[in-house]
């Protein structure tokens, strides 16, 4: 899974201070394979999560903690355009 979050200019700091907090909490999640937050190198305020699931339901639980409803919930404030997600299988 990909998901993409760009920040709006004056909530940038905000933005990234509580993404780094929800990479500390989703890797200690059971499932959780590999949780990655990158930020586009010709963007600052562009941030991109590569995250591995062991399953639909590992995915699902992650989705429902308060951390992840609490960023849905204020992604509004904090986005430019929102959060958008991409799900994908690996085929090599």
């Amino acid at each position: 899974m990909c998901a993409r979050l760009q920040a709006k200019m004056d909530t940038r700091q905000e933005l990234h201070e509580r993404l780094l907090d929800m990479v500390s909490k989703t890797r200690q999640e059971s499932g959780n394979l590999f949780y990655n937050l990158h930020v586009d190198i010709s963007d600052p305020n562009i941030f991109y999560f590569l995250e591995g699931w062991a399953n639909q339901e590992a995915l699902d639980l992650h989705n429902a903690t308060l951390y992840v409803q609490e960023i849905i919930a204020d992604a509004q404030r904090l986005t430019a355009d929102g959060i958008r997600a991409e799900v994908m299988h690996q085929i090599s």
